[in-house]
C-alpha cells in the first residue's frame, strides 16, 4: 500500500476499500482495524479510515524485521528489550519480514517465561471478547 499522506481522499478510500475487498475474500471477515503503512498519517488519512468505519491502530515495539541484514536474534532482542504490559509487536507476514519465522519461537518463549499472554489486537483494545486459547487477559498481551 502507498504511503497515504500522499493520497487524495478519493484515492485513500480506494486503497482501504481495495484492502477490505482482499481480506474478505481471503477470509470472509470485514476487517475493522487499519495499521496505517509505515505509521504514517495525517488528518485527512485519519478521516477517511474512520469515515469507513475502521479502528486505526499503531504498534510500540517495532522488531526491525524489514531490515534485510537483521538478525533473527536482533529481532528477538528487540522484542525482550522494548515490550511492555499491553505493547502491540510489529512484524511483517507479507513477505517484507526478514528472519521473522526464524525469531518468532524464542520471542514467544521469552514473552510466556516473562508472564505475558499473547493475543489479537482487537481483543487488547476491547473490539472483542476473549476466547479461549487466545485473548488479552488483565489487559496483558497474551
Amino acid at each position: 500500500m502507498p504511503d497515504l499522506t500522499d493520497l487524495r481522499e478519493g484515492q485513500i478510500g480506494q486503497q482501504l476499500l481495495r484492502t477490505q475487498d482482499a481480506l474478505w475474500q481471503l477470509t470472509d471477515i470485514a476487517g475493522r482495524l487499519f495499521r496505517l503503512p509505515a505509521g504514517k498519517y495525517n488528518d485527512l488519512v485519519l478521516s477517511v479510515v474512520a469515515w469507513h468505519g475502521l479502528d486505526t491502530i499503531q504498534w510500540d515495539v517495532d522488531t526491525g524485521d524489514p531490515v534485510f541484514d537483521t538478525t533473527p536474534e536482533v529481532l528477538a532482542k528487540n522484542v525482550r528489550d522494548r515490550t511492555q504490559n499491553g505493547s502491540i509487536i510489529l512484524m511483517h507476514a507479507n513477505g517484507r519480514g526478514w528472519h521473522t519465522a526464524e525469531a518468532l519461537p524464542s520471542m514467544i518463549e521469552f514473552l510466556r517465561g516473562e508472564g505475558y499472554e499473547l493475543g489479537r489486537v482487537s481483543e487488547l483494545i476491547h473490539l472483542e471478547t476473549s476466547s479461549a486459547g487466545s485473548g488479552v487477559h488483565d489487559g496483558r498481551v497474551e
